[in-house]
């Protein structure tokens, strides 16, 4: 029994000489910095429309920027450049169909021609897609032109989608 004590005691000692392991709740875990693969760099290379209007490039800018970002590209202008964007629009009409009882706008319509065209490096079409849209909005009639670019943006929505999908075929 005495050498089970005294065994049991020397190894005590012993194991309190021996530093005990760090052990945090928060164990860390290696992070894998895997860089996602993009299928290709876009730039948006011109809008092309018969009558410029500010209002309306703005928007359809933002919204393209939107649909390539969101298809797993990247959009950037630079050397490392591979794929351009542009769009021709042969027509885009914005007029009013409704009015509010103080006689304003209050329902817009809005129809878009264009084409969506797709080049490489080389400025050599890859794919050329033809793209109507058609829709309206409706306001309360009170609050001047700002209708008016609600109902862009309510288009603008509609092509975004219909970029996406065009950006998805390209391989």
């Amino acid at each position: 029994m005495k050498k089970y004590i005294l065994f049991v005691f020397l190894s005590a000692v012993l194991f309190s000489c021996i530093p005990a392991k760090k052990t945090s709740t928060l164990q860390k875990t290696p992070v894998k910095t895997e860089e996602k693969n993009y299928r290709h760099i876009y730039c948006i290379k011109e809008i092309k429309m018969q009558r410029p209007m500010e209002t309306a490039l703005d928007v359809l800018t933002r919204y393209i920027t939107k649909a390539v970002l969101t298809s797993g590209n990247i959009l950037q202008c630079s050397s490392k450049t591979d794929r351009y964007i542009s769009l021709d629009i042969k027509s885009l009409y914005i007029y009013s169909i409704g009015y509010s009882i103080s006689q304003r706008a209050s329902i817009y319509k809005v129809n878009i021609n264009m084409d969506v065209i797709i080049e490489n490096r080389k400025n050599q079409p890859i794919l050329k897609e033809n793209v109507k849209e058609t829709t309206q909005y409706v306001g309360a009639g009170l609050r001047a032109d700002i209708e008016r670019r609600y109902a862009l943006e309510e288009l603008a929505k509609l092509i975004e989608v219909r970029i996406f999908t065009i950006l998805s075929k390209d391989k």
